[in-house]
């Protein structure tokens, strides 16, 4: 009989020991996920890989998440295309190189023109960042010391001399021993350098959002230029 009972208590621990993992994993998988935030595409507004463009205010709206929120990096937001920009950005926005350059493209072409091919540096281009419990910044905001810091110095908008053989599909595979590849990052470290003749910026830790954050961008163009 002692063995019978100490047998049906085991029954009866594996049992409660069953149920309530159970009921905590049901409690853990019923809990709302944190997910990346998006927009919502208006009647105004048109989505290219997803960015959605307001060509009636001027508005370009994307998302991002931080990746790097101390230290030192050579631009606050990277774009896919440039892989090695990747490791020395901030915040990696939900678009690739491609769909940001069409975009800018479709507000202002000749503005896009002229920050392609480095004419121009200081348009009075304005970006917004917005995340969780109503925070609302400037880009610039979030940077030591940018009094320098326009567009450009933000977010790599491309190189005519080597957007081809990037972003076309130009290297198959990984070619950081490329002859190509080095001369690009070489050349292309020689145009960050600010007239100022600092390259790339500290960021504000007391600002910047925590690591992992999700983020809505607004990147908002001047009127159009004309010339």
């Amino acid at each position: 009989m002692k063995i019978v009972r100490k047998k049906r208590n085991l029954w009866l621990i594996c049992l409660l020991v069953i149920a309530g993992t159970f009921l905590i994993s049901s409690c853990v998988y019923g809990l709302p996920k944190k997910e990346p935030l998006s927009y919502k595409a208006l009647k105004n507004e048109y989505e290219i890989g997803g960015l959605l463009v307001d060509a009636e205010k001027g508005e370009i709206h994307l998302t991002g998440r931080v990746v790097n929120h101390k230290g030192w990096v050579q631009f606050l937001f990277y774009a896919s295309g440039y892989k090695w920009l990747k490791e020395e950005s901030a915040i990696v926005i939900d678009a690739d190189l491609s769909s940001l350059q069409t975009a800018l493209a479709l507000l202002d072409w000749k503005l896009w023109q002229r920050l392609w091919e480095k004419r121009s540096r200081d348009e009075d281009i304005k970006v917004t960042l917005n995340w969780e419990n109503g925070n609302n910044i400037l880009a610039t905001k979030l940077l030591k010391k940018a009094n320098d810091i326009r567009f450009s110095d933000l977010i790599f908008v491309g190189s005519p001399y080597f957007d081809e053989a990037v972003l076309g599909g130009g290297f198959s595979g990984p070619c950081s021993r490329c002859p190509l590849f080095t001369l690009e990052e070489k050349a292309l470290r020689k145009q960050f350098t600010r007239p100022s003749g600092k390259s790339g910026y500290f960021l504000d830790e007391n600002l910047m959002p925590p690591k992992g954050t999700y983020l809505k961008i607004t990147i908002k163009l001047p009127d159009k230029i004309d010339g």
